[in-house]
């Protein structure tokens, strides 16, 4: 199987081969005209050419970048020997194994992954991780898709740019899951067109997707172990046949419809670069972090895939930090033995040092060549695994500020097509509405009919977190974290939890179980009922509702407007046909006495009690009442009729009855109109902070919509502390300054015996030049003090990074206490460049200040009075 060949991986062979850097530059010179003339300037090329040509980037860079060490070079003449053994074995075979960096010096591929555990608990797993990076990056094509890259950047500079191609990405994502404790490697071959353009148009969307067999593990868990198995129910084989010519004709339709519909889905044209795609993605092997399966990780799209159902086509190469290995294997990707260090399957570049390199199958490279170390040669074999072992990473510590980890997509925003569905995900604080995620299903792959719209908010003040709208059905579901405040002061309300609401037919509303009045539930069928449900109430009252009827306003007795009647919105005074209330249980009254349910049938004139149940019994106590001209009788007539106490008492509660749902109305009109208050300003507030800058010091109001996180609060916290401490330093050099400035010029010319100052124009003008001379010359020695400290503190950080690499092969021992002490150089360098800036500006105001006191001053009068006798002469 011959590779991709052309001007670059010639190149590439050529650098493997010249052990000296300069050599590589000759030939990048060499190549150049013949580059440009086939590889096309990509954006990746532009991001290295910036980088190379940055003057501040240069200062402050590890020398590595730009050269490398003795023991690189014997690393890429060890490599250099391999491939001539790999081709002399397998014949001719195209090898990426010392791609080119940012500044075009060659570097073995283990060499480019640096291990980093960052303090983000999103990156400690593999699936969070692999998604993060998928939105944090904007994913780069290889152009041509065939060709392997001519640039390999550092994973620290591709993580600074969030830019990358899939080689990027891997080696990014690989970095930090070995940095977490994952036996994680990148993986480079052949993937199909899909893969490589990030096309997921034909495949569902991840965050809809349920997994049933968790559930249904868990069952089975909870499951007795000693159970009766029941006999299998009867099956009809005809109804089985039908099943499946029915699901295979579906299947048919979908595909034809797919085929039919996907016009803006590339990969249904036809490839001309078909099986020859080449792509890089990251494989996580089982044993650590308790992984159980080996698993294929596709840090284009986060994607995790079986390793013996995966989309990939072949596999090239697989390396990690320590070791290269060559896939020998003729076969698809998902049938690859990935026994590494068996020479059937596998061919290593380093030997490894523990011992892993010499198991399994001794047929390879190694077996019967000379240069393979020998055990009886003793002390040659140490001399030849110390010579032969990795150099640490050449890149500079993978790091992502905190701004741009909030931050997650990349400029802010990022869109995601998938089969039917449509993605749009929003870093935090960039909508003036607080949304963060936008997912749309559609009815046809078009994505032209819109079936369900889900909404993510996040830092909202009216605790909205999640939207559903579903416009065939009007209908709209808010969803709403705890500690939304009330609409009202004095009465109520609040802590609402969820709102359902189908237009012109009916609105539900739940609540937490935190507001005073104990409701929890309130449904409105639109001009037909309304029932609430409550909990925990000192009356016991745990359901009522009021059933509402329009034909009693034109079927009424003499044409009058019925006495009883409720406010709907959208329809007016609407008759009441009845109102129930229901209790809980009173332990200390006996059931036949407890009221369980109160029916008011106010169009019939009738009430019904109906009592608790005796414990053990099915049958309750129950009995139906007349109201005639106030009056309440019980039926049967012949019946016990009520006491005057008992009829006063369930009038009474008729009448409480009606006021409670009246009032319960109000409440919940009043928080539907605060919902709609606050939608009606996030609208405003789209055109009036636009591009306005948020005031996070500033306490929340109803105007602003959204409230600063945690880290917002801090950083406006430290900013103001920071901006304390400067006044009050200025304030206390005001204090110590408030002395007289020119009592150190004016005792020459005191008069000792009246202790007074007296001076002539020549002599208040002297005095004014000594004092200014003198306050300009301090403001300027202060300021060479700030800069001989700031230029003091880079030159000692340059010679400790000089020192660092003239150590060589120790760098990995010490370099966690030099990143420790580069990190604190350069707070201690951040602070004195601003001092010196803040200096620079205060020195000017102070200066003006001085002037303006010395022209204030009555003792320097007579300079001034001179000049204007001076301009009338």
């Amino acid at each position: 199987r011959e590779g991709p060949t052309g001007p670059f991986h010639e190149f590439g062979t050529r650098c493997v081969h010249s052990s000296p850097c300069l050599l590589a530059f000759a030939v990048m010179e060499e190549d150049a005209h013949m580059v440009e003339r086939t590889e096309p300037i990509t954006q990746k090329v532009i991001r290295c050419r910036r980088f190379v040509g940055d003057a501040q980037t240069a200062q402050t860079l590890n020398p590595r970048y730009c050269s490398n060490t003795p023991k690189e070079e014997l690393l890429l003449e060890h490599v250099r020997e391999f491939e001539e053994q790999f081709v002399n074995v397998y014949g001719n075979r195209f090898l990426f194994l010392c791609p080119p960096n940012e500044y075009g010096v060659p570097k073995f591929l283990p060499s480019t992954i640096r291990p980093t555990h960052l303090p983000y608990k999103e990156l400690y797993e593999v699936k969070p991780c692999a998604q993060f990076l998928a939105d944090f990056f904007n994913y780069d094509e290889l152009n041509p898709p065939d060709r392997y890259p001519s640039i390999i950047p550092a994973p620290h500079s591709v993580l600074k740019w969030q830019a990358g191609d899939c080689f990027d990405l891997s080696i990014a994502l690989c970095s930090l899951l070995i940095g977490v404790g994952y036996d994680a490697y990148c993986v480079s071959g052949f993937a199909p067109r899909f893969i490589t353009t990030r096309n997921e148009a034909r495949s569902a969307c991840p965050q809809l997707e349920w997994h049933p067999e968790d559930k249904k593990e868990d069952v089975e868990s909870e499951d007795d172990e000693f159970t009766i198995h029941k006999k299998p129910p009867l099956t009809s084989e005809y109804r089985e046949a039908r099943r499946t010519a029915d699901e295979v004709d579906k299947a048919r339709l979908d595909e034809e419809e797919m085929k039919s519909d996907s016009e803006d889905d590339p990969s249904s044209e036809e490839d001309e670069f078909e099986n020859r795609r080449i792509h890089c993605w990251v494989l996580v092997r089982k044993g650590s972090r308790e992984v159980r399966e080996d698993m294929y990780v596709e840090p284009t799209t986060g994607r995790i895939y079986d390793v013996t159902r995966c989309p990939y086509l072949k596999i090239d190469l697989i390396w990690n930090h320590r070791n290269l290995w060559v896939n020998m294997q003729v076969c698809n990707a998902s049938q690859v033995e990935l026994d590494l260090y068996n020479s059937r399957y596998f061919e290593y570049v380093m030997l490894d040092a523990e011992g892993g390199g010499s198991g399994g199958d001794a047929r390879g490279l190694y077996a019967d060549g000379g240069d393979a170390p020998d055990e009886s040669e003793g002390g040659k074999l140490e001399q030849a695994a110390q010579i032969l072992d990795m150099p640490p990473a050449w890149s500079e510590r993978v790091d992502i500020p905190r701004e741009n980890f909030h931050a997650r997509c990349y400029q802010g925003e990022k869109t995601i097509f998938y089969h039917k569905c449509k993605v749009e995900q929003y870093a935090p604080y960039t909508q003036d509405d607080g949304l963060v995620q936008r997912i749309t299903l559609y009815k046809d792959v078009r994505r032209q009919i819109p079936l369900e719209i889900r909404e993510t908010f996040k830092h909202r003040r009216d605790r909205l977190s999640e939207r559903k709208r579903r416009p065939m059905q009007n209908e709209t579901i808010e969803h709403f974290l705890p500690g939304r405040p009330s609409s009202s002061t004095s009465a109520a309300g609040g802590a609402l939890k969820q709102y359902r609401e189908i237009s012109a037919v009916s609105r539900e509303l739940l609540f937490y179980n935190s507001r005073l009045d104990g409701l929890v539930r309130c449904v409105e069928l639109i001009g037909k009922k309304m029932f609430e449900f409550f909990e925990d109430r000192d009356d016991r009252l745990i359901y009522h509702s009021v059933t509402l009827d329009p034909s009693l306003a034109t079927n009424h007795r003499g044409g009058q407007k019925p006495k009883d009647t409720y406010l709907v919105e959208s329809m007016g005074e609407v008759p009441i046909r009845k109102m129930t209330q229901k209790y809980a249980r009173n332990s200390q009254v006996p059931p036949d006495e407890d009221f369980h349910k109160i029916c008011y049938f106010l169009a019939e004139g009738k009430i019904r009690v109906d009592y608790h149940r005796e414990p053990g019994q099915l049958t309750f106590k129950t009995v139906t009442y007349v109201n005639e001209d106030g009056n309440l009788y019980s039926l049967p007539r012949t019946g016990t009729q009520p006491t005057q106490q008992e009829a006063q008492r369930l009038l009474q509660m008729q009448g409480n009855c009606r006021d409670i749902l009246t009032e319960s109305h109000q409440r919940t009109h009043v928080e539907l109109n605060q919902r709609r208050k606050d939608e009606n300003g996030i609208r405003a507030s789209r055109s009036v902070q636009a591009g306005k800058k948020r005031e996070l010091g500033l306490p929340g109001s109803r105007e602003d919509v959204l409230e600063p996180s945690v880290y917002d609060l801090a950083r406006e916290h430290a900013r103001v502390d920071a901006m304390r401490e400067g006044a009050e330093e200025e304030k206390q050099e005001e204090t110590t300054s408030k002395v007289d400035v020119l009592a150190p010029y004016l005792v020459d010319f005191m008069n000792k015996e009246t202790k007074y100052v007296q001076l002539d124009s020549l002599q208040a003008e002297l005095v004014m030049k000594k004092c200014t001379q003198d306050f300009r010359k301090r403001l300027t020695d202060r300021a060479e003090i700030i800069q001989k400290r700031l230029e003091e503190e880079q030159e000692q950080l340059r010679k400790r990074r000089a020192q660092m690499q003239r150590r060589g092969d120790n760098v990995e021992k010490d370099e966690r206490e030099f990143e420790r002490y580069q990190s604190q150089a350069m707070f201690r360098t951040q602070i004195l460049e601003q001092r010196l800036a803040r200096h620079e500006m205060q020195a000017i105001e102070k200066f003006q200040e001085l002037e303006r006191m010395l022209q204030e001053d009555p003792r320097l009068a007579a300079m001034w009075q001179r000049e204007p006798a001076a301009m009338g002469r």
